[in-house]
């Protein structure tokens, strides 16, 4: 018995709890919007976020949280911004921000940021006197690390590319990127796939190899030439200018390769870092909105990135494409106010008394309709936009009918709502209003020494029905 007693207080609690959490509950939906494709799809979910199922066109209960995913949005070519239009307010959207995202690569966007890298100059002096040490090896190195600096170079002008590419996805680019880097056949260095950041640097450690072996053969050759005039006195002026020509090639030569290469590693740091934040990057953006209103209006504009507009440096950032996803919900309790035409009979209840030419007092019905002019409450839950089904409250006054026929009507009924926001009613149900009946005991049939029987009546309310049609002012909420 005391275990009983100190149960159903605790049972009814858990009881109430569960219908608060039942009624607090929001259905959850998920709109997919691919970016590449065009396509949207509407999707219902439980309450572990899985796909319950598949709608088409659909209706969400009012209040519903709808999560709006955008799917392959390049941050780095497009970025979002939203405006939610809904029928009863306009609000700015929040919009999909990728400032946070792009912060990091504006320090990548500079005057260093150059696709034309200087490659070595085209000289003659590995091209004569093959006899001489180290010109062999020079010709060879050269080549090489001209090739290598192209290679770098070209590299990075398709890694940038694809980034501004809007209608590229995030493994689109890292596949084109991969490729390109392992179409250069080098067994020094590995796959770009495996590792990009591993083969960054190799390829500046063999930049920076290239370079050494370089510059040791031209640093050989400098010092063949040098100890050649010093030891030669039999050369002619053309001669030793032609040397001190090739010596000041040399110096040149050293001051590009320094240039060039540096360039190169800068790009690979470059490179390196906008391939971090590629990693990192997100290309499916989610805005999450609780729907309230009738009908909602989400614009996508899609415009050029911060990043994009920067490296183009052409003005305004260009808008590529506006798309408009619109929503249309259901539920939800409406209230309205509205004019209306109604037609009220109360039947054999309402009666005109009158004396006959035998003094005896008789009445006829009214049972016919009256017309009236009413102002009404109407309410219901919301179903569409252009049909529900409700109720209405109202008062009326007759505007023809005799004199005989005094005071306010109250209705009450159904109705059935139509058109855009349910402006048109008809409706139908009890009417309440005043009648006529007979004082001081006289009923009809008595005989009566009076002519007239207006000072023995008096009006009571009773029960009629109406029919009438309206038109909706505003809306109250």
């Amino acid at each position: 018995m005391t275990l009983k007693t100190i149960n159903q207080p605790f049972l009814l609690t858990v009881i109430a709890l569960g219908l608060a959490v039942s009624l607090k509950a929001q259905d959850h939906y998920q709109i997919i919007y691919n970016y590449q494709t065009e396509k949207i799809n509407y999707l219902q979910l439980d309450k572990s976020n899985k796909v319950i199922d598949t709608l088409d066109s659909p209706k969400f209960k009012r209040n519903s949280l709808v999560e709006l995913k955008l799917e392959n949005v390049n941050p780095f070519a497009v970025q979002v911004q939203t405006d939610v239009k809904e029928e009863d307010l306009i609000a700015s959207g929040q919009g999909f921000n990728f400032s946070s995202l792009l912060g990091g690569i504006n320090s990548f966007t500079g005057d260093n940021l150059d696709l034309n890298t200087t490659s070595l100059p085209e000289t003659a002096l590995f091209k004569s006197e093959t006899g001489s040490r180290g010109r062999g090896e020079a010709t060879s190195s050269v080549k090489d690390l001209n090739n290598q600096i192209t290679n770098v170079a070209a590299l990075k002008s398709t890694f940038i590319s694809n980034l501004l590419n809007p209608n590229l996805g995030k493994d689109e680019i890292l596949n084109n990127l991969y490729s390109t880097a392992d179409a250069e056949l080098d067994a020094r260095l590995p796959s770009a796939k495996d590792n990009f950041y591993v083969y960054v640097e190799k390829v500046k450690k063999s930049l920076k190899e290239s370079k050494s072996n370089l510059q040791g053969n031209i640093n050989a050759m400098s010092t063949e030439i040098e100890a050649t005039v010093a030891s030669d006195v039999s050369l002619s002026r053309g001669e030793l200018v032609a040397r001190n020509i090739n010596l000041a090639d040399f110096q040149r030569l050293m001051a590009s390769l320094n240039s060039s290469t540096a360039q190169s590693i800068q790009m690979l740091e470059e490179m390196k870092s906008l391939y971090t934040i590629l990693e990192a990057s997100d290309f499916e953006q989610t805005y999450d909105y609780e729907i309230s209103a009738d009908k909602v209006d989400i614009e996508l504009k899609f415009v050029q990135s911060d990043f994009s507009n920067e490296l183009e440096t052409d003005g305004e950032p260009t808008v590529l494409k506006t798309r408009n996803i619109k929503l249309k919900s259901k539920g939800g309790f409406k209230i309205n106010s509205s004019v209306a035409m109604t037609l009220n009979n109360f039947g054999s209840k309402s009666q005109d008394f009158f004396i006959d030419e035998n003094s005896v007092i008789g009445a006829d019905d009214n049972d016919f309709f009256v017309p009236n002019l009413s102002t009404m409450i109407n309410f219901y839950p919301f179903l569409g936009e252009t049909f529900n089904i409700g109720g209405s409250f109202g008062l009326s006054i007759p505007i023809s009918g005799g004199d005989n026929i005094n005071g306010v009507n109250f209705l009450f009924g159904p109705s059935l709502f139509f058109g855009s926001k349910s402006r048109l009613s008809l409706s139908g149900g009890v009417a309440y209003g005043p009648v006529q009946r007979l004082t001081n005991g006289l009923e009809i049939g008595d005989t009566t020494s009076f002519n007239d029987v207006t000072a023995f009546t008096r009006n009571v309310y009773d029960f009629g029905y109406y029919f009438g049609i309206s038109f909706s002012l505003f809306d109250l909420n």
